[in-house]
């Protein structure tokens, strides 16, 4: 079907105005001649076209091809035409949309001149989705090439991880053809874009992964499910729901891979013979999260659509905040000062609220420095005349004695003088504010002894011990280049060790790689990673004035095993950087995000604020007289003077090598900071 389409616009109220003028409108007559053209074409073709434009009379201005889908205008391509009698030639877009069957669409030309007279061309074409002959996975790990099975069906069986992030995309297909992406957008496949697809599955080993052409539905996804509802997606390795439940109430999981060995918090929610749960705590909304990083189920009040905070009538939510204290484990993940681990207390009844720890694991045995809060943030708490306590063991703070407290902070928990939790015992830990908010009372009760199994593991020859069978700790005498043999670990693949001080060889075996000296190696069982720190006998090694020893790195925008656990501003947590050569100073780090980072993410990709201190915690530090200068090339990525920041967005998993080299004194150090 074609058509012709004139239209000549006679100005008629403008020819009456200017009756005394010899100026007569024109509206010319444009004319489009074409050259090429097609009949049909595939979705996602940039489809050519080639047409002489012409008016002898007026001079034109534009050529449109513009694309139809029924009534719908879906692609358009615009040509200035300056010169009457010359070919314009340009590239039509066929969008490829998911859902669409092989089909007609209209094919419109519109030629107009400066008198806005135009000339319109309609065809009919014929449109069919390109059958590829293959996918490409293009996966953080590499590329895969999904075979194809079934009209635009596609995918690939092999070995893979839990986890697969990658986009994909097509060949070329057909003379006009463009290759195709397709990737993660809004929670669902979308083409056009990069973006990393989370396809992932019950576990990791041998399954497949599929993709369809035509509908975008792509597998696996692990689809998890809480009584019959459907997690959502809080970032990659945290998945939640909100449910409305009744004590008592029969709780299932579906979905979570190897959920046999995860840790469900059992002060909401207790395990039952069968694998489903009975509901503990008083009726209510809840929100409860499945965190793939800890293997760990967690259980938050709520109130609306919001984290329930504590009412003035004693109801709704109490929330812990700081040190000595975590869950599943305080080795794998203490709350410290960080609001956004902040724990909830099951109120398992009316105005009484619970959390249960086991010495060793949950809570410290010998330190606790922690305290309960109104809400998961800053604001109210309960301060030392706020809340009262007989017992013998743990005590709560009323402020500095000078002002008549007993001298620890105002409303912290303490370990009382020559006490400890006995490890491996369980603690419950009541806060009752029957009788008001400022008039609360906590009472804590040792429930006796749940044993811990603690694992025979060892490197280089020596036995890391452990209290709590996650955490294991030991000080080894280590030799530059030299292999460390390990026991009790397992397959090292598994496991993310720090890769500025060991490296796996061809055997399987580990290599050490800073200088030689005595270090504490920790290996978290829990969550498979090894770190380290440089010791100078009984204490950490601390940066010498002859510029070896040791190197700390303290603040926001860098972390390890992953941004998970960013250092911070809290000594203690600082990271030990290795002396790789002497006097010579380094960290690598890949760049991710701030939440959902992956082990190696070690470094924000959008932001960073940190700084080089001489020890663990404060102290001296690489600032004033003592401020690195940049080397060559690392301006950049890297501000100076002051803290470490960046100068733009590093690009997202590209991995990063800081070194900071100290052979002409520790107060000529020069930093770099190279994208390997």
């Amino acid at each position: 079907m074609k058509k012709i389409i004139y239209y000549a616009l006679v100005l008629a109220g403008m020819l009456s105005m200017n009756a005394c003028s010899d100026d007569e409108f024109v509206a010319g007559n444009p004319v489009m001649d074409f050259k090429t053209e097609a009949a049909d074409a595939l979705f996602g073709d940039s489809l050519p076209f080639t047409i002489k434009a012409s008016d002898v009379d007026v001079p034109l201005s534009t050529l449109k091809a513009q694309l139809f889908y029924g009534e719908e205008k879906v692609s358009e391509t615009v040509i200035r035409t300056k010169v009457s009698g010359e070919d314009y030639s340009g590239k039509l877009y066929i969008p490829y949309y998911k859902n669409i069957p092989n089909g007609k669409a209209t094919l419109k030309y519109v030629l107009q001149n400066i008198n806005f007279t135009l000339t319109e061309r309609e065809t009919e074409l014929t449109l069919a989705r390109p059958d590829f002959p293959y996918l490409t996975l293009v996966a953080e790990e590499g590329e895969y090439r999904l075979e194809k099975t079934d009209l635009y069906q596609y995918a690939i069986t092999g070995k893979f991880p839990q986890k697969v992030k990658g986009y994909i995309k097509t060949p070329k297909v057909g003379t006009n053809g463009n290759e195709l992406t397709f990737g993660w957008e809004n929670g669902a496949v979308e083409v056009g874009t990069t973006d990393l697809i989370p396809f992932s599955n019950s576990k990791a080993g041998k399954y497949t992964i599929s993709f369809n052409s035509y509908s975008y539905e792509a597998a696996p996804f692990v689809k998890l499910q809480v009584n019959g509802t459907e997690m959502d997606m809080v970032d990659d390795n945290n998945y939640k729901v909100e449910l409305t439940l009744e004590p008592g109430a029969e709780v299932s999981f579906e979905g979570i891979p190897e959920f046999e060995d995860w840790t469900v918090d059992g002060d909401f929610l207790k395990a039952g013979d069968d694998g489903k749960f009975t509901f503990l705590p008083v009726s209510g909304k809840y929100r409860i999260t499945a965190n793939f990083t800890f293997k760990y189920v967690f259980v938050e009040a709520m109130n609306g659509s919001n984290l329930a905070t504590l009412q003035t009538d004693g109801t709704g939510a109490i929330w812990i905040i700081g040190e000595g204290i975590g869950k599943p484990s305080v080795g794998a993940n203490e709350v410290g000062w960080n609001t956004g681990k902040a724990l909830c207390m099951s109120p398992i009844a009316a105005k009484k609220y619970q959390i249960t720890v086991v010495a060793g694991k949950g809570i410290k045995t010998d330190k606790i420095n922690f305290k309960f809060f109104h809400q998961k943030d800053w604001g109210g708490e309960f301060g030392g005349k706020d809340i009262t306590t007989d017992g013998a063991i743990i005590g709560i703070g009323t402020g500095a004695v000078a002002d008549g407290g007993n001298g620890h902070d105002n409303g912290n928990l303490y370990l009382q003088d020559g006490q400890t939790l006995a490890a491996g015992h369980i603690y419950k830990i009541v806060v009752d504010v029957t009788g008001g908010n400022t008039k609360a009372k906590m009472t804590v009760t040792d429930e006796g002894e749940q044993p811990i199994e603690i694992k025979n593991m060892s490197m280089g020859g020596v036995k890391l011990n452990s209290t709590d069978g996650e955490i294991y700790t030991g000080v080894l005498n280590l030799t530059q280049n030299a292999e460390v043999t390990t026991g009790g670990m397992g397959n090292l693949e598994d496991w993310f060790i720090d890769p500025d001080y060991f490296q796996l060889n061809e055997d399987g075996e580990l290599v050490f790689l800073p200088l030689d000296g005595s270090y504490r190696i920790t290996a978290n069982l829990a969550r498979k990673y090894v770190s380290v720190v440089r010791m100078n006998g009984a204490n950490e090694a601390t940066l010498g004035d002859d510029g070896h020893g040791a190197i700390w790195l303290m603040g926001w925008g860098v972390g390890s095993p992953s941004l998970d656990q960013q250092f911070g501003w809290t000594p203690g947590a600082a990271y030990c950087l290795p002396e790789v050569a002497p006097k010579i100073y380094r960290f690598t780090c890949t760049a991710g995000p701030e939440k959902g980072s992956e082990f190696g993410h070690r470094i924000r990709f959008d932001y960073l604020d940190a700084k080089f201190f001489f020890q663990d915690g404060w102290g001296g530090e690489f600032s004033g007289d003592n401020a690195l200068t940049l080397a060559a090339g690392t301006e950049a990525f890297l501000k100076q003077p002051g803290n470490l920041q960046l100068v733009e967005n590093l690009e997202q998993d590209a991995t990063y090598v800081l070194t900071v080299d100290l052979t002409a004194g520790n107060n000529k150090g020069i930093i770099s900071f190279e994208k390997q």
